[in-house]
């Protein structure tokens, strides 16, 4: 079973936005993200996110190579960086979103993303703000959230608004 945050984005006059502008984040380690590095972040349109990661491997290779370390030694530590993007790359894209005015609005679990969007729109209810999911039965598969409610999640556990 995979967790599933998805973000809504803010709708203007109480107006329920599009489904097919509802965003599903996969949370969890991202083999793409981790062997692509920011070409994965690029391909998920977080730019300013790709451009800043392709600046932190060339700032370690560059002060690697100002330090006389062996290529094994910057390796190792490019390998890390890859390892931390892997796992917290959909925090960076769900970052993103929110920079574009997304909004999380649920946490869905599910065995893969068509079973998450149907669990989610069967439950889901726009409010007045355009931003809800209606709470279901335990067990559902769905948690909602509210906007003043803080969400943990990911590898180094930060509350999120």
């Amino acid at each position: 079973m995979a967790v599933y945050t998805v973000h809504v984005p803010r709708s203007s006059g109480g107006e329920a936005p599009p489904p097919e502008k509802v965003v599903f984040l996969r949370d969890g380690f991202s083999v793409p993200a981790f062997v692509f590095g920011p070409f994965w972040l690029a391909w998920r349109k977080a730019w300013l996110a790709a451009a800043a990661w392709t600046l932190l491997l060339a700032a370690i290779a560059g002060a690697g190579v100002a330090l006389g370390l062996p290529r094994a030694a910057i390796s190792i530590v490019e390998f890390a960086a890859s390892l931390v993007l892997g796992f917290e790359g959909s925090q960076l894209v769900s970052w993103t979103l929110a920079r574009r005015g997304f909004v999380e609005s649920a946490v869905t679990v599910a065995d893969d993303l068509d079973e998450a969007e149907e669990v989610f729109f069967n439950s889901w209810r726009p409010g007045a703000a355009g931003v809800a999911a209606a709470p279901r039965a335990a067990g559902s598969g769905v948690a909602a959230t509210s906007p003043g409610s803080h969400v943990v999640g990911g590898l180094f556990e930060e509350p999120r608004s």
